[in-house]
């Protein structure tokens, strides 16, 4: 028995020393480092306005495309995009509507629905920002807060235009 109590004083020992138990002064430092954390997330913070330059491009129903095909934004960001419509057959509108994944084809059938007079977007709360109708070599400007971290879909509304002219839009914390 006495060697037992002898074993297990001795592994508690080598344990403790082991984890550092003796050593709170590097606890300390680990505490001092929290605020350098902090820091950088503010760091972080100073990018969150963002520009960023959206093309609708394409001649025929076959091509039309937005480029990118893909975009990354910063939670909470103040964004400013620039639309460009850079196609120059006759015809060929296009807006910008940026929604959350999986209603593309609700939102574009209740475009049409809604017309022209309405730029062909419904009056939907799930749009987190929508363009007018551009004309070919149309640019504009809109200004948006992007949405909570998460994957979203941008798509043009213009009928026939989706699910063909289809973006991916990922939100980063």
């Amino acid at each position: 028995m006495k060697q037992v109590k002898i074993t297990l004083a001795s592994l508690l020992f080598v344990s403790l020393v082991a984890c550092g138990g003796a050593e709170p002064k590097e606890e300390t430092k680990t505490a001092e480092k929290a605020p350098e954390q902090t820091e950088t997330k503010t760091v972080m913070a100073v990018v969150e306005d963002m520009a960023i330059e959206v093309a609708a491009v394409g001649e025929t129903m076959m091509e039309v495309a937005f480029e990118p095909a893909t975009l990354t934004l910063v939670e909470g960001a103040e964004v400013t995009m620039t639309f460009k419509n850079q196609s120059s057959a006759a015809g060929m509108l296009h807006n910008f509507v940026l929604i959350p994944v999986g209603i593309g084809q609700e939102i574009a059938t209740a475009g049409i629905a809604a017309g022209p007079d309405a730029n062909f977007t419904p009056a939907d709360d799930r749009i987190i920002v929508s363009t007018k109708m551009t004309n070919m070599g149309e640019e504009l400007t809109v200004t948006f807060t992007a949405p909570a971290a998460g994957d979203y879909e941008y798509i043009c509304t213009y009928p026939g235009h989706y699910p063909v002219m289809l973006g991916k839009l990922t939100v980063t914390q």
